[in-house]
């Protein structure tokens, strides 16, 4: 009986001792599975982020590649604008010489028509010499009229080797616009004693300047009055030709400007606009100045013409 007891014993404790080992098999197998799984879906991750990196990568590439080719389309446009632009360049260039060359060409046209002119006008003012400074008047102001246009721009100072009575250019002026002959308004000239002094200057510029002032009140004034007055400042040592009239007028903001070249106050009137122009010019390079007297308050304008004794 009792060897039975210690069989089954025996049978028991082996067993017991297999299921235990069983057991433990079983427990380290499922660590394993448990590990493999972990590694599985470690690798699953690692896999999957490799996966999107990729598809970063893709991405990547795919708006590198379309940066690229906005590259190229870029550098096209400006290889082609870049050649439109030497082209343009080359077609101003071009354009620029030729308008240089022509330039050039029209300059020496020019200086010589105005040599040709100048000497034109030199032998017809010598013929006038020959003649009666009043007799002459007239014509003088045609030939100093070519002048004028002949020297149009110019500020080279005028030669004043006349030595004259300041009434006398006054007189030739006179003469040469025909302001005494009007009929539609009276003249008169006024010298005062201190204009009695003795003038240097070219006398017929001097002449043909103030002849132009007096040539602008004649046109504008169509009743009433033209007075020239002459008188002479001692202390500036200068001489004043002052031409008063009954015309339009002209209003204090057009002081300057009606001596600009071609500038018309009003169309109805004939001219081109120069008279006063020329009228400045002339004075100004003989040392003197002319302008319009904006403090006058009588009707009409007053423009005076100063040159130096």
């Amino acid at each position: 009986m009792i060897w039975i007891i210690i069989g089954l014993v025996l049978v028991i404790a082996v067993l017991v001792y297999a299921l235990f080992y069983q057991i433990k098999g079983n427990k380290d197998q499922a660590g394993e599975q448990e590990t493999l799984l972990r590694d599985y879906q470690r690798r699953v991750d690692e896999q999957q982020q490799l996966l999107e990196d990729y598809r970063s990568l893709q991405k990547n590439f795919e708006n590198v590649g379309q940066g690229y080719e906005q590259a190229l389309d870029l550098y096209d446009k400006m290889e082609e604008n870049s050649r439109k632009l030497e082209e343009r360049n080359a077609f101003l260039e071009k354009q620029n010489a030729d308008m240089q060359k022509e330039s050039a060409n029209n300059s020496e046209a020019m200086r010589t028509s105005k040599e040709a002119l100048q000497q034109i006008v030199q032998k017809m003012t010598k013929e006038l010499e020959k003649m009666d400074a009043t007799a002459a008047a007239p014509l003088s102001g045609l030939v100093y009229s070519i002048q004028d246009i002949n020297d149009m721009g110019s500020e080279a100072a005028i030669e004043r080797n006349d030595n004259v009575v300041a009434e006398e250019v006054a007189k030739l002026a006179v003469a040469e616009s025909a302001v005494d002959q009007c009929q539609y308004f009276s003249f008169q000239l006024t010298v005062s004693p201190q204009a009695a002094s003795m003038l240097q200057t070219n006398v017929r510029q001097a002449a043909h300047a103030l002849a132009l002032v007096l040539d602008n009140a004649k046109k504008f004034t169509t009743d009433g009055s033209v007075t020239l007055t002459v008188d002479a400042d001692l202390q500036e040592s200068k001489i004043t030709y002052a031409v008063e009239d009954t015309g339009m007028g002209v209003p204090a903001n057009e002081a300057e400007r009606i001596f600009e070249p071609f500038v018309k106050l009003n169309s109805y009137f004939d001219g081109q606009g120069l008279g006063l122009t020329f009228a400045r010019s002339i004075a100004r390079r003989l040392g003197g100045e002319l302008v319009l007297d904006t403090a006058n308050t009588a009707k009409g304008a007053r423009f005076v013409m100063t040159l130096p004794m």
